[in-house]
């Protein structure tokens, strides 16, 4: 994960909590525990972050604004849609395959203390991909009869699927049902156009 240009302690103990965040989920890991592999003492720590959760918001920020950083990129190129999301494809796959099962679940069981910046930042997500479909319906490229609220509400109920066990069950790993899931919302039962059939 990119790091902007902060103090090395600062960058040293964020990434020693995303290493070990991906390894064991977020829940289990310790302030202590995050110092120890950053080689930073827990006076450091608490000089860039007051808790354990507010270093996990700046992770999910910074990961967030890196994902919309290489779309706004692609947006000023003038790719398509379709490329949009492909794009989008490969950014999730990337990002839940270094994810261990663990920080998967407690991704989607979000404790109470981070649920509000969670649904703070899936706003911001809709808003700016709700963006998305009306250029691309401007341009054609996605029917115009779609309404954005509408596939807000497939997604939901799509993120509610993630959540449940035995059907993640059936995947060889995470990465493959999230693939999948994503495949299916904006393909559905055709197949991708850069995919053979399988």
């Amino acid at each position: 994960m990119k790091t902007k240009k902060e103090p090395k302690k600062k960058t040293a103990i964020v990434q020693a909590a995303d290493k070990l965040f991906k390894q064991f989920g977020f829940k289990k890991v310790t302030v202590e525990e995050i110092c120890e592999t950053a080689g930073a003492s827990k006076m450091t720590f608490y000089k860039y972050f007051a808790n354990k959760n507010e270093l996990i918001k700046y992770l999910w920020r910074m990961m967030f604004d890196d994902a919309w950083a290489k779309l706004d990129e692609l947006e000023n190129e003038g790719t398509t849609f379709q490329e949009k999301i492909q794009l989008i494809l490969k950014m999730k796959e990337e990002a839940t395959s270094t994810m261990g099962a663990q920080y998967i679940k407690d991704y989607f069981n979000v404790v109470p203390e981070l649920q509000d910046f969670y649904n703070q930042i899936l706003a911001e997500v809709m808003q700016r991909f709700f963006k998305i479909i009306r250029h691309a319906q401007e341009k054609g490229e996605v029917r115009k009869t779609i309404r954005p609220e509408f596939f807000l509400a497939v997604v939901n109920q799509l993120m509610e699927l993630a959540k449940n066990e035995q059907l993640v069950a059936i995947y060889d790993n995470y990465t493959e049902f999230v693939l999948e899931i994503n495949n299916f919302l904006y393909y559905g039962l055709m197949p991708a156009p850069t995919e053979e059939n399988r």
